[in-house]
């Protein structure tokens, strides 16, 4: 299982942060913006992922970061989840399910960047 995904833009940040804050909203998720300049976003009920475990389908709770930085001339979006997160809400099930979701969130992002022309490279971080 991922744990992060980071995608490298020649473009500037604040068009990085648009593309993919736009991508998470279009996936279903609420965003909200950190200090640090990034988002976490959340999708998902606490009470029914509680209730149901890993069969509260879409209402399954979970939680994504993304940080956004700058290094070596170029803008970094790192994507991360924490795994445990999921588990211990929606057990074993619950996990496979969010990381599915990671997983789909990251080639959505991917593709909504490579469109917009600002993808550089990507790459899966275990």
């Amino acid at each position: 299982m991922a744990s992060s995904h980071e995608f490298f833009s020649s473009a500037d940040p604040e068009t990085v942060r648009r593309i993919i804050g736009e991508t998470l909203t279009g996936l279903g998720f609420t965003v909200e913006t950190t200090a640090g300049g990034g988002f976490v976003a959340k999708r998902g009920s606490v009470p029914m992922t509680v209730l149901l475990g890993g069969l509260a389908g879409k209402n399954l709770y979970m939680s994504f970061q993304v940080a956004i930085m700058e290094l070596q001339g170029q803008i970094v979006a790192r994507l991360s989840r924490v795994a445990a997160n999921a588990f211990v809400t929606g057990g074993a099930i619950g996990a496979a399910k969010a990381n599915n979701v990671f997983m789909e969130t990251a080639n959505a992002i991917g593709a909504a960047l490579h469109t917009a022309g600002a993808l550089t490279s990507s790459r899966q971080i275990a």
